[in-house]
């Protein structure tokens, strides 16, 4: 699939949202790092000028001049170059900033059919670890399909102190691979006997152990040592690179807030949400609050459900997403539909399947027909091959019961691959801190790289993705997140009591939604546009009003509409929503979309509202159910 295709949404939200992602990003894809734009790749329309390319021919003069003009008279022309393009350079090399606004004025000529930077390469960081050799999971995917893409990840970034990753599993043991950025966390076990450190809650996340006798889980349920699981994923998320010691985790700079809430046996669901919840800076009753509130949440574990996500999980997950923190969580191990776990059933988790080095599904990984798996990232097959390097390695201890030094070990697992998109989403926030939810899972989504063409993760993709949208691969991930910085998500949410739509760009207006503070009813409707974080790129202010009488808000980007609703009675100008282009004519600029406005005709009523939608399916449903169209107001990201 790749970044270039249309891939289902395990995320329930529109495929409109998807394409438009996709064509504001373009700019930013497949290029080789952030740095210095030395000139422009260029494709134009005509098969004819394509054609002078494939002879080693230059365009047209005239075509040569235009260009040249648009571009502020920087632009001279270079060579032809493969697949019909033709290379251009500039005088001096120019600032990625600087080159997108020479971007969007060429990307408006008719006669150009794609252009993108051509940016000055380095070499990928690889680190000196000494292990990093047999870590096939954190390779270029050119050299296994499987990898997740870190060494060109990390030319752009490794990560950053300011983002936090909630590691919410059997707690974590010192080890010397991130013990200076771990966090003070909190052991939410109240069970002592599955607690297993002699009390229940307590303010150490520390993991004594979770070793098991024989039958201690259940009749016939055999012993076990002590897995060590929460530190093994600590370690890809954050163990230290490139310092001539043991291995490379996807950040080496991130911090980890530890949450202690499997033991002995595993654990409960009360004790995972009340986990998850403080977490993120939420109050638990008895408990103090979290200091450190964490941007992504990784919970390596599940449960068996057999109805999907339950009303807890819904709940609590609504109360993390109104945080603005991103949820990842493990597929399962079953070799079963991961539909049926809990929390990765949930909507709005980004749920991680597995693979092995090649890109296939490991032999035990869930998977889903209903799109419930969002990617697939490296978790090992050592049931499969028979071999530990066929696994994941990372840090553990040495203890078979309590613990006892610092130490590495193989696992396999989707519990292994969730880590990696943690990582991948802590990365990503240190390149943009101020990246929605949304967008992050966007992000990753639709950067994931193929999954082997003979892989049954690939058979059934126009049908459904069994394995998810593809492999995760930090390195797309960050180019994506880039070439979104321009732009903020417009989500949408829909009273079912009121029969109200409300659009907001402000992470403040979600949370208080997601919350329940603004009352019951409020849902998540997933029809979400682009708009611009500010007035560059042409772009006009879209006031924002609302009226108490029909409890209801109204959004404008026409500087006289705006001036016009100002004088209505009833109505209060809020300020300033989010940045939009202007139709001209109800025609949007080449580099948006239209945005149509829907009325529900029920102002005798005092009970307007309006719904703005790029969706057209939405506007055919709504004129059916007796909304009015009212046409096309303004244009959003993503032409």
């Amino acid at each position: 699939m790749g970044i270039g295709a249309d891939k289902p949404f395990s995320m329930p939200a529109s495929i409109d949202t998807a394409r438009q992602i996709k064509k504001a990003t373009q700019g930013s894809e497949r290029i080789a790092r952030p740095g210095q734009v030395v000139g422009l790749v260029v494709r134009f329309r005509s098969p004819d000028v394509q054609a002078l390319s494939a002879r080693n021919a230059p365009p047209p003069d005239a075509l040569v001049a235009q260009l040249n003009s648009v571009a502020g008279g920087e632009l001279s022309y270079q060579r032809a170059m493969s697949m019909g393009f033709h290379v251009f350079r500039f005088a001096t090399p120019k600032p990625l900033s600087e080159a997108g606004a020479i971007l969007e004025r060429l990307r408006a000529l008719p006669e150009i059919e794609q252009v993108t930077e051509d940016l000055r390469t380095s070499r990928d960081l690889t680190p000196n670890d000494v292990a990093f050799p047999t870590q096939w999971n954190m390779q270029s995917v050119y050299t296994y399909g499987g990898a997740a893409n870190l060494p060109a990840a990390w030319t752009m970034t490794t990560g950053s102190a300011s983002t936090v990753v909630a590691v919410i599993d059997t707690g974590i043991t010192a080890h010397p691979e991130f013990q200076s950025r771990i966090l003070p966390g909190y052991d939410f076990i109240s069970d002592p006997v599955n607690a297993n450190d002699g009390n229940g809650r307590d303010s150490d996340a520390s993991d004594p152990g979770d070793w098991t006798a024989k039958h201690e889980c259940g009749y016939g349920e055999p012993a076990y040592t002590s897995s060590w699981h929460g530190t093994h994923v600590t370690g890809i998320i954050a163990a230290a690179g490139n310092n001539w010691s043991g291995m490379a985790g996807v950040n080496w700079r991130t911090r980890i807030l530890p949450v202690r809430v499997l033991g002995k046996c595993g654990g409960s669901v009360s004790d995972i949400i009340d986990g998850m919840l403080w977490a993120v800076g939420l109050e638990v009753p008895g408990v103090p609050t979290n200091p450190n509130p964490a941007q992504v949440l990784n919970l390596s574990l599940g449960g068996w459900s057999p109805s999907g996500c339950t009303s807890a999980y819904e709940e609590a997950l609504n109360r993390v997403r109104a945080t603005g923190a991103l949820v990842v969580a493990a597929a399962g191990n079953d070799d079963n539909e991961s539909a049926y776990v809990v929390p990765a059933a949930c909507e709005g988790v980004m749920t991680v399947g597995a693979i092995d080095h090649d890109g296939y599904r490991a032999s035990y990984s869930n998977y889903s027909v209903v799109n419930a798996v969002s990617v697939s990232a490296p978790g090992g097959d050592i049931s499969y091959y028979g071999t530990d390097g066929s696994g994941i390695y990372s840090t553990v201890n040495s203890g078979t019961k309590g613990p006892v030094a610092s130490s590495y070990a193989y696992y396999q697992g989707t519990s292994m691959a969730a880590p990696h998109v943690s990582g991948i989403a802590a990365l990503a926030l240190a390149q943009d801190p101020q990246i929605s939810p949304e967008l992050l899972y966007y992000s990753i989504y639709l950067s994931s790289h193929d999954f082997p063409r003979d892989s049954i993760c690939s058979s059934y993709a126009e049908t459904y993705l069994l394995c998810g949208a593809g492999i995760a691969d930090a390195y797309q991930t960050l180019l994506t997140v880039m070439g979104l910085q321009p732009y903020l998500l417009v989500t949408e949410y829909y009273n079912v009591d009121i029969r109200h739509y409300f659009r907001t760009g402000a992470r403040s207006d979600s949370a208080f939604i997601l919350a329940g503070n603004a009352g019951k009813g409020w849902r998540d409707t997933y029809d979400y546009f682009l708009a611009w974080r500010d007035a560059s790129s042409g772009a006009q202010a879209v006031c924002r009003f609302y009226a108490k009488g029909p409890n209801s808000h109204f959004f404008t980007a026409d500087a006289k509409e705006c001036e016009d609703v100002k004088s209505y009675p009833g109505w209060v100008y809020e300020g300033i929503a989010y940045y939009m282009k202007v139709p001209k004519n109800s025609v949007c600029p080449s580099d948006s979309v239209p945005v149509h406005r829907l009325y529900n005709n029920r102002f005798i009523f005092n009970d307007s509202n309006h719904r703005f939608t790029t969706d057209m399916d939405v506007v055919t449903r709504m004129t059916q159910a007796g909304w009015i169209y009212e046409g096309v107001k303004m244009c959003g990201g993503g032409g």
